[in-house]
């Protein structure tokens, strides 16, 4: 990787947020860049709700991006356990093996290679945890199992949780703030405390449809394994439902997280470097491609590390979700929330808007950040 000027990467980020503030007539957003225990830049702006101004301690909904912190916590109570990466997940949790499922890996699982990206049962609410968790652990795979993967949006959250209840006695919500949150202070939860609920900003929907594609094409088709993946349990999970306050206070690991855009850069930037709380075998694991290819739920190029979304780069591909950086790994929500860990340059960066654009994977907007912090030419 060519040499890094932070001063010079800090210019260009301010000239990129400030143009996607122009550039939007409604809502807010949050950009901050940590490198090390240093913070290079904490930026702000746009409205939180209406008449309401985005403010330095405004948090958000960060959707999918949840699914990173959810696995920082289940690696974290798996190292404690020494449980490697190999292991048979029944093992921990023997009503897994139900239907098949015997023989299914940890790193199968983290890497949505277990074939569970949709849950079998209908009705389910997002918030039953013991109904989903039940109906996973006694159902088949979705597919034969194979080097294929699946994008788990909402069941991942809930097999993760189980991990961490079964190997620590407490929920992933109890362990996060036990281990992580509450020794390094981090506005970061799953579930805001009530006391914290008027800083949240308020979801905006997408205000243009998705660009046809085969994804929407397959999210139109309820039967499709793409639209049972990305709407149960729970339906549909509009902004309006998750704007509510029995949302916004419910733990919901794959996609219920509320952050701030300064807390989320200050943790990726710890989990790019060595550190007390993982380790390096660990760290390893949350840097390694595990699976890659055609997603068979977002059917798009996809590669994911033990709970982290990799950049997956190559020759013909040397620019990936999080630019340049070979060993970058982090977590992508829908509507444009980012997060991520550049282990290459120490370095943590989060992008939380409150105005969602379509889709579940990275878009413009993101782009044009990522090619303002590395100094890539626009692909605009």
């Amino acid at each position: 990787m060519a040499s890094f000027d932070p001063a010079a990467a800090v210019a260009r980020l301010e000239i990129a947020f400030a143009e996607l503030l122009e550039e939007s007539t409604y809502g807010g957003a949050a950009l901050a860049l940590c490198q090390g225990d240093q913070c290079l830049l904490s930026l702000h702006g746009g409205e939180a709700s209406p008449e309401n101004p985005w403010s330095p301690s405004t948090s958000s909904l960060i959707w999918s991006a949840s699914k990173g912190i959810a696995a920082t916590a289940t690696l974290h109570a798996l190292q404690q356990k020494d449980i490697c990466l190999q292991t048979p997940v029944a093992r921990l949790w023997p009503e897994f093996a139900a239907n098949g499922k015997a023989h299914i890996t940890f790193a199968q699982l983290l890497s949505h290679r277990a074939g569970l990206a949709a849950i079998d049962a209908k009705g389910l609410s997002i918030i039953d945890y013991q109904g989903v968790t039940a109906t996973l652990a006694s159902q088949p795979s979705n597919w034969s199992l194979d080097e294929r993967h699946g994008y788990g949006a909402r069941t991942f959250g809930f097999l993760l949780d189980e991990i961490v209840r079964r190997c620590s006695g407490m929920t992933l919500r109890e362990y996060w703030n036990t281990t992580c949150r509450d020794p390094l202070e981090l506005e970061i939860w799953f579930g805001v405390p009530e006391k914290f609920l008027e800083t949240v900003a308020t979801v905006i929907a997408p205000k243009t449809p998705p660009e046809p594609s085969d994804f929407s094409r397959a999210f139109a088709d309820p039967s499709s394994l793409t639209r049972r993946a990305l709407s149960e349990p729970g339906g549909l999970l509009t902004p309006s439902v998750m704007n509510t306050i029995a949302m916004r206070t419910a733990s919901i690991p794959s996609l219920g997280v509320i952050a701030t855009a300064d807390a989320l850069a200050r943790f990726y930037a710890l989990l790019a470097g060595p550190n007390e709380f993982f380790t390096d075998t660990t760290r390893s694991q949350m840097q390694t491609t595990l699976s890659r290819g055609l997603d068979l739920t977002l059917l798009a190029q996809t590669s994911f590390s033990a709970g982290f979304m990799t950049n997956d780069i190559g020759v013909a591909n040397p620019v990936g979700v999080y630019g340049s950086g070979k060993k970058s790994f982090g977590h992508p929500g829908a509507g444009g929330s980012l997060g991520f860990a550049d282990p290459e340059l120490g370095l943590g960066f989060a992008f939380i808007p409150s105005a969602m654009h379509p889709g579940a994977l990275p878009g413009a907007r993101t782009r044009k950040l990522i090619q303002a912090l590395y100094g890539l030419p626009s692909t605009a």
